[in-house]
């Protein structure tokens, strides 16, 4: 596991020098941040249900059904660095009963950014894998069972032997591109890695906000010889794999 950030780049991007020692002293222990499968499934959650704000407020959110993910999530965070948060029902959610975990530590949530995770509306801006996630075997797997669980679809029809599993992200039609990069990149490295085959699509569907930005979504499909290897390999995590498990099992 590499180095991905040290105590003095990480100071570097605070403009001040008097901000820095008052604020940031008690985290330094934490440094240098090096590479791990922990580390990459956090980045895979905050790409995911998560949600990472930077400026004026650094800050980050995690959103689930199942408050057990979100303690999952904390229990993980607050591991690596030593953070906690707090849980509320998200009162807003159209799509039913959600809650949310809100952690509020600037430094963390820089230290998250500076690691890779994209902040902002993640439709409206553009991101890729981190470099240091790519190029680790472990920290792809441990990213991918993440981001498949927070995004992923599983789905099975009576006329398929395999059931299907989808990975679906929506962006702006300005960043399409961008976005099936992103989606071509995880379809590369779970074939290089783990032999697993997977097709990427732009669906020919739309959605127009109110903010009258258009977007489109962007749709991985896991071809049906590789659906026991994903199974195997990189899987989901908790109820998803459990269906999974039924679903190949007849």
């Amino acid at each position: 596991m590499g180095e991905i950030l040290s105590y003095r780049k990480f100071l570097k991007t605070y403009k001040t020098r008097g901000h820095r020692i008052r604020h940031l002293e008690n985290y330094k222990y934490l440094f240098p941040i090096n590479s791990n499968p922990p580390l990459a499934g956090i980045v895979g959650d905050l790409i995911g249900d998560g949600h990472l704000q930077a400026d004026p407020k650094w800050r980050m959110d995690f959103t689930s059904k199942d408050i057990g993910e979100l303690k999952r999530f904390e229990k993980e965070i607050s591991c690596l660095f030593g953070v906690y948060g707090k849980i509320r029902a998200c009162s807003s959610n159209k799509y039913g009963k959600t809650y949310n975990l809100a952690v509020n530590s600037a430094p963390v949530a820089r230290i998250l950014w500076l690691c890779g995770v994209p902040p902002g509306q993640k439709v409206l801006n553009p991101f890729g894998i981190p470099n240091w996630i790519k190029k680790d075997k472990s920290c792809f797997k441990r990213f991918c069972q993440r981001i498949f669980t927070c995004e992923g679809g599983l789905s099975h029809e009576k006329t398929r032997k395999m059931p299907r599993i989808r990975l679906e992200m929506w962006k702006s039609i300005h960043l399409i591109e961008d976005g099936q990069k992103f989606m071509k990149d995880i379809s590369l490295l779970m074939s290089k890695y783990f032999k697993i085959n997977s097709t990427v699509l732009v669906q020919n569907k739309e959605n127009l906000r109110k903010d009258g930005i258009i977007t489109k979504p962007i749709r991985l499909s896991l071809l049906s010889d590789s659906i026991i290897k994903f199974y195997d390999k990189i899987g989901f995590e908790g109820a998803k794999q459990k269906s999974l498990k039924a679903l190949i099992s007849k």
